[in-house]
């Protein structure tokens, strides 16, 4: 895949809203030497405050990711992060007008068909897959109430009401140093496939359903992004809106890798978290959840091809899945592995991994060794081995008690 076509794939749009007076938001896309790079920030601190706060990170990670030529993107936009944290920080104690002045932002750097990413705060970065049509998202806000729901304490539908809603757990410029969240694998774009960087002014107004709907239905990225705005305003513009897409027009893979940190909004009817609700609803796509409508889309997500690899510090069971294993079947949920999958660890040249295999679909095979390398391509183990075309390694075959056939 070439560089981004910044001409006819590329589009931002900022809001000042229906309800602030000033706009803190602050966006930028550039090429560099590092890649074609997109970084949205959100301020806080004050009118002043909050916007000279976003402008200087957004200056300050452009400037340090064009510097040098890096070998490593996603060590360069972290150290771009904590460089744009560390000059709003001793800005914000040189001038005391400022103090307490601060900024979200989130990044991400596209380089040989591979796209890097990182945040800090609760600017988001979603993933639309053209393929299946789903919406994906890429990022996990640093906020009070994303904590209180990691630990089951409220729930998705009691965070949207929540009286810290807006409160953020970590941000650029607050304290002397900062660690960001980067991604632990680079996105693999598809063909036709469509990123989005956004402040909350976004997705705080709208759900992730009428983002999936605008970016399926609209053709022109222009007006996909000139709707969102809207929607964002219609459902109350209480923030600055900030908008950033990219589509992915020349992608060089058929199907897409990635990791995501939630299951998915698809318009084959895949299920949303458990108690959201819809904010703003286009009346000609309201559709009624039911749990019917959940069981069909946990049996449509069988046939999706992309690769949601799960991380590897998760504690995975040992053995094949079972419909009578509820633990189970909720790990295979949180990474979008069908319930039907089979799994085996075993010993692959030396190495031990975790096989998955979606059924009926060959293409849509995946192997995740422990220190997170992954392959795809046909592994069937059922058959006599199989071959892996990602890596170009034949894989070793091995029975279910570890056996070797």
């Amino acid at each position: 895949m070439g560089k981004v076509n910044f001409d006819s794939d590329v589009c931002a749009l900022t809001d000042t809203g229906l309800v602030r007076t000033h706009n803190e938001d602050a966006n930028r896309f550039c090429p560099t030497v590092n890649g074609d790079l997109f970084v949205v920030c959100d301020g806080m601190g004050g009118h002043a405050g909050g916007a000279h706060a976003s402008n200087l990170a957004v200056e300050s990670i452009c400037r340090y990711i064009s510097g040098q030529k890096s070998s490593n993107p996603g060590q360069c936009i972290a150290a771009a992060l904590e460089y744009a944290n560390t000059r709003v920080y001793d800005e914000a104690c040189r001038r005391p007008a400022l103090k307490g002045m601060g900024t979200t932002a989130c990044v991400a750097l596209v380089c040989d068909g591979k796209m890097w990413y990182a945040h800090v705060g609760d600017s988001r970065i979603y993933y639309y897959n053209n393929k299946s049509k789903t919406l994906y998202r890429l990022t996990k806000d640093h906020s009070v109430v994303q904590a209180l729901v990691d630990q089951g304490i409220i729930t998705e539908a009691e965070a949207e009401h929540h009286p810290e809603k807006n409160k953020i757990r970590k941000s650029l410029g607050i304290k002397e140093t900062v660690e960001p969240q980067l991604c632990r694998m680079p996105l693999i774009p598809a063909q036709g496939d469509v990123v989005l960087l956004c402040s909350d002014g976004l997705s705080g107004m709208i759900d992730e359903k009428d983002i999936l709907e605008v970016l399926a239905t609209a053709g022109n990225i222009n007006h996909a992004a000139k709707t969102l705005v809207e929607l964002a305003k219609s459902g109350g513009g209480n923030d600055n809106i900030t908008v950033q897409l990219i589509r992915f027009s020349n992608a060089d893979s058929e199907n897409a890798v990635f990791e995501a940190v939630n299951r998915g909004v698809s318009l084959k009817g895949n299920s949303v978290a458990a108690g959201t609700r819809r904010k703003t609803v286009w009346p000609w796509v309201l559709i009624t959840v039911s749990a019917i409508a959940i069981l069909i889309a946990g049996m449509l997500l069988v046939n999706n091809d992309e690769k949601v690899i799960p991380p590897a510090s998760v504690a995975m069971p040992s053995g094949p899945a079972t419909v009578n294993n509820e633990a189970y079947k909720e790990e295979l949920r949180k990474f979008n592995i069908p319930e039907n999958a089979y799994t085996d660890d075993n010993d692959g040249n030396g190495r031990t991994f975790r096989f998955y295999k979606r059924p009926e679909n060959n293409d849509g095979d995946l192997i995740v060794f422990p220190d997170n390398e992954y392959s795809t391509g046909h592994f069937d183990f059922r058959a006599g081995g199989g071959y892996d075309p990602y890596n170009g390694k034949n894989i070793k075959n091995f029975k279910r008690d570890g056996s070797p056939r």
